[in-house]
């Protein structure tokens, strides 16, 4: 008797686990479906239905992944993929995720490259290391073996605009460093005209000059500030083809050309005060030119140490990389009916050729949006 209900109980196990296994499997193909569909949220319920009936099963888990990748979570996607990775027996399916860590890797260094070239540059690297480790379960992974060239092609074309940032930074520094010089050379002229302002005013006070003379020394102190105002929109003009919105120190050039302006604002006024022969007020304007002067000069010197920082490429991992496009699509998801419940929708197969064409399009949007004026984009990489 006791065996007979021991008998039935092993039984009702078998067979709810079969029930279990077959409805998970249900919702993997369900979810397979709107996978297909392009329902990639609506997907990711199903296989998260499926994993928790059946936590062990690495499939749903696998495309779980897949969904994140097309939904450009590439994080989630990331870690989904090392969890499969490192959990499946099946190395086919181990491939698969490598495969597409791979892609997923590569994927995020690509939309890097417009906002920080040595992270688009890391990330490709890592790219490389696991389309690799899927070509050493699958020698015969013809896809992983263009990618490898692809992103080696990309990242050499990374190297080289790293090189080109370098040598432009080379270029703005020795500029920067000419325009501090010029600075230098201003503030002091800019201090010697009030000094000379107000020895003039002070000659005509004590009587040592006659005020047709302090009004001729005015007069010619006039034309002396109008020069250095001419020297100081110079010196602006220069600095504002410096201007780069994508320049890290941006916000130190934008305070040093405001502190110009301030300069040449109180030279004007300078300028007007001597013409009138006020020597007082005129000595008070050209110092104040002179502080902005000097505040202009300190600005620039703080971006011109703020660009000296090095940004260390890895020249080395970049002579590894070399090129050539091609690749596309989806590998099967189903070998039968009956197996399709359990196997992985794997999509983002997708080749790093594939991947490129479509941030290039995507590049191409946001650049016409931008010109156009439109308000913003929803996913700006």
């Amino acid at each position: 008797m006791r065996a007979k209900k021991l008998k039935t109980i092993i039984l009702v196990l078998v067979f709810a686990q079969a029930a279990m296994a077959a409805s998970a499997g249900d919702m993997v193909h369900q979810g397979n479906k709107l996978y297909d569909s392009g329902n990639f949220n609506d997907a990711l319920a199903e296989y998260d239905q499926a994993v928790i009936e059946q936590p062990q099963v690495l499939e749903p888990k696998f495309n779980k992944a897949n969904c994140y990748f097309q939904l450009d979570d590439l994080a989630k996607a990331i870690d989904l993929y090392n969890e499969v990775a490192a959990e499946s027996k099946d190395m086919k399916l181990v491939e698969k995720a490598k495969y597409n860590l791979g892609n997923s890797y590569f994927q995020r260094g690509t939309k890097q490259k417009d906002s920080d070239l040595q992270k688009a540059m890391e990330d490709l690297q890592t790219s490389i290391g696991y389309w690799r480790s899927a070509l050493e379960l699958n020698p015969e992974n013809e896809k992983a073996a263009r990618n490898i060239e692809v992103a080696r092609l990309t990242i050499k074309d990374i190297i080289d605009q790293i090189n080109k940032q370098k040598e432009d930074q080379q270029k703005r520094a020795q500029q920067q460093q000419q325009m501090a010089e010029q600075l230098k050379e201003l503030a002091a002229q800019q201090k010697a005209l009030a000094d000379k302002t107000r020895q003039t005013k002070d000659a005509a006070d004590k009587d040592q000059i006659s005020q047709d003379q302090a009004q001729q020394d005015y007069q010619n102190q006039a034309d002396q500030q109008s020069q250095l105002k001419d020297k100081t929109e110079q010196i602006a003009q220069q600095m504002a083809q410096q201007q780069d919105p994508n320049n890290p120190q941006q916000q130190q050039m934008e305070k040093a050309a405001d502190e110009l302006k301030q300069a040449m604002d109180a030279q004007s006024e300078a300028q007007k005060q001597l013409d009138s022969a006020n020597p007082r007020a005129a000595g008070d304007f050209e110092d104040k030119a002179a502080q902005h002067i000097e505040k202009s000069l300190e600005a620039l010197s703080q971006s011109d140490q703020q660009s000296q920082q090095p940004q260390q490429q890895q020249e080395q991992q970049g002579q590894q990389q070399t090129q050539d496009p091609n690749q596309s699509g989806q590998e099967q998801q189903q070998d039968q009916q009956s197996q399709q419940q359990q196997k992985a929708a794997v999509a983002p197969d997708s080749t790093a050729q594939d991947i490129l064409d479509k941030e290039q399009k995507e590049k191409k949007q946001r650049q016409i949006l931008q010109q156009e004026g439109f308000r913003r984009v929803e996913k700006d990489w």
